[in-house]
């Protein structure tokens, strides 16, 4: 058996402000795998103003038990209600996707790449854009989707094997070479005013949002701001 202190250092404790915050227990699973060269690492940051936004993967209509909807039920707009389908997995084209992934970054391709799985493509684009104290402007219209999906759909899905990735402007046709016949496209561009600017399926303003008020709404929940 764990003693009392050692028992208290396996939990998912922080200090903020003088102040102890535990996290509930969650279930963790890690996946370990060797890398042979660690420069060729790529970070969720966006990088550059000026680099290429691209969606790896295709959006679904899978909002099942997804953060959107349970924010929804918490504001009692869908009481009930859990979203639908959960994200599905087709392994085939998982597979195809990330051995491009794999070649991408190899070459030295990917500026950035964040995965959408928790708070679909809206919380990728935040967090990639804050990590590099950049702004974004895209477009959903050009994400590779199923037909038929709403701009909340397309927003806020959870569907998996889907990547936000950046690129040099002088590296988006490689890119593209590598991700031929697979669901990838071109969405925007990586901007300097710190802004985010998402438009919707039909050209409308979707979402404008200062990097500084994402920064604060995400760290709000630990510096009690």
């Amino acid at each position: 058996m764990l003693k009392k202190n050692q028992k208290d250092s396996v939990k998912n404790d922080s200090t903020r402000g003088g102040r102890k915050i535990s996290i509930p227990p969650t279930v963790l699973f890690s996946t370990i795998a060797r890398m042979d060269d660690v420069r060729k690492a790529v970070t969720m940051d966006m990088k550059a103003a000026g680099d290429l936004i691209y969606i790896v993967g295709l959006t679904r209509r899978e909002l099942g038990a997804s953060a959107f909807f349970r924010w929804l039920a918490q504001q009692q707009t869908t009481p009930g209600h859990v979203g639908g389908a959960v994200p599905s997995l087709d392994i085939p084209q998982a597979l195809n996707l990330y051995q491009a992934m794999n070649k991408a970054a190899d070459q030295g391709l990917l500026r950035s790449a964040h995965t959408p799985t928790r708070g679909g493509l809206a919380v990728a684009f935040a967090l990639s854009a804050m990590g590099g104290d950049l702004g974004i402007e895209a477009d959903l219209a050009k994400a590779p989707a199923e037909d038929g999906l709403t701009d909340d759909e397309l927003l806020f899905s959870e569907s998996n094997s889907r990547f936000v990735v950046t690129v040099a402007p002088e590296n988006a046709r490689a890119l593209e070479a590598l991700f031929q016949g697979l669901p990838c496209a071109c969405v925007g561009r990586v901007t300097e005013d710190k802004i985010l600017r998402v438009k919707g399926l039909r050209g409308q303003k979707l979402m404008t949002a200062k990097t500084a008020s994402l920064r604060k709404a995400f760290k709000g929940t630990l510096y009690g701001i």
